[in-house]
């Protein structure tokens, strides 16, 4: 049987998607080693960038050759080019072999972008100040200034660690990438109240050749941050369409609307590439779209309402079906339900966790699986870990349940060893 997945032209969105800004066209923060005596700029030299030192030294000297200052790790020198394109007012040469982190003006300007809108302003305020009053700062300002309440030393020299630490991580995610050390992890999403398997949702496990099974809430805030996570997301996408046709074997027919869900990042709704992205690992996996499940989020949906609605609507159009995570702890889920076209809602943990014990969160939750039966949507109840729970969530009419009770997160291998036992097979 033949896919027909719309293309980009049936759903209107060939030019926008072609013409799309993508992570792949934007200049990022990188790593650099330089040896002992290497010139990284001279005084008259155009600002192109400013530096950050992980390890080893810098010194940055006057025109006529005066040291001004010896730089060591977690120290920032030739700043002024992220706020003006002027030429350099001092020359600066690596003392020893030296690891540093190139910034372009092009990255800090990504940062500031995904910045809540008021800081954002702010920032490019006081930088649009600075540029028009003192264009002729020197290269560093190596400052460390004493806390507001005279304490001493400041807290300047722990956010540098913050960011040198922040940094790394990035480069260690972009490796790690290229190193396909990057892999999913399946946990059973059950059909309540017969426990019967009818999918899985799609975690991602990094298996650090250091640090081994690194868990997602250690680095998904950065890869959000630097614009990773796009490449994340479609790299987990690809790989969750990939595993599918294996898993549908193991069904044998008796489960005809399994999927598996993946999670996507807000950040992948600022432009149309998740669209050929998702119709793209439909294509190559062969897999029929209403077995993929795409899990977002309310922050998803809040920063461009409209953008969101035409990227929603173009997913649909390709045949994948829509949860909505986390229902009931943003603002404005309601109003979503009428905007946005969603399959499926999927009731926090924070609200599961509290029916045992707490009778308004026994009402949230039967609040939430009966506004979702009202709207004839599908239902999953998150982080299921006891039979009491199990028990008030048939009581409440649940349709489905996912937790530790049932499963815990797995390899593929053990998903199909799960699937075996559950159905029998």
């Amino acid at each position: 049987m033949s896919l027909e997945i719309p293309s980009l032209q049936v759903l209107g969105l060939a030019d926008a998607a072609e013409n799309a800004d993508t992570p792949a066209s934007r200049a990022g923060i990188r790593a650099v080693t330089y040896v002992a005596d290497h010139t990284l700029f001279s005084v008259g030299d155009p600002r192109k960038e400013a530096y950050l030192i992980d390890s080893g030294e810098v010194r940055l000297l006057s025109a006529d050759g005066e040291l001004l200052c010896i730089l060591g790790p977690g120290e920032i020198f030739g700043e002024m080019a992220l706020v003006d394109r002027g030429a350099r007012t001092a020359t600066a040469v690596t003392t020893t072999l030296t690891d540093l982190f190139l910034i372009p003006r092009t990255a800090l300007q990504e940062r500031i972008r995904g910045l809540d809108p008021i800081l954002s302003f702010l920032i490019g305020l006081l930088v649009e100040r600075y540029r028009a009053s003192r264009i002729q700062m020197p290269e560093s300002l190596h400052l460390d200034l004493p806390d507001a309440d005279g304490s001493g030393v400041s807290n300047i020299r722990a956010q540098k660690m913050g960011v040198l630490k922040e940094l790394k991580l990035e480069q260690e995610l972009r490796a790690g990438l290229e190193r396909n050390e990057f892999i999913p992890f399946l946990q059973p999403i059950m059909k309540l109240p017969e426990r019967r398997i009818i999918g899985f949702e799609a975690l991602i496990r990094w298996n650090h050749p250091e640090k081994g099974m690194v868990f997602p809430d250690t680095f998904i805030p950065v890869a959000e941050r630097t614009g990773v996570i796009q490449v994340i997301d479609r790299m987990m996408m690809q790989r969750a369409c990939a595993v599918i046709p294996s898993l549908l074997k193991e069904v044998a027919g008796k489960v005809p609307d399994f999927f598996i869900s993946v999670n996507l990042s807000g950040i992948n709704f600022e432009t149309l590439d998740v669209i050929q992205g998702v119709r793209e690992a439909l294509i190559e996996s062969g897999v029929e779209p209403h077995h993929l499940k795409l899990e977002i989020t309310e922050s998803a949906l809040i920063a461009d309402p409209e953008r969101a609605e035409q990227v929603l609507h173009s997913l649909r159009a390709l045949g994948v079906t829509i949860a909505l995570d986390d229902f009931g702890t943003g603002y404005s889920s309601l109003g979503y339900l009428h905007k946005f076209p969603i399959d499926s809602l999927k009731i926090d943990r924070s609200f599961i966790s509290q029916i045992e014990r707490d009778s308004k969160g026994i009402d949230i939750v039967s609040a939430i699986i009966g506004l979702a039966k009202n709207f004839k949507l599908g239902v999953v109840a998150e982080g299921i870990e006891t039979e009491k729970d199990v028990q008030i969530l048939n009581d409440l009419g649940c349709d489905m349940g996912q937790g530790y009770i049932f499963g815990k997160p797995m390899s593929i291998n053990d998903a199909h060893e799960f699937i075996r036992k559950n159905l029998g097979t």
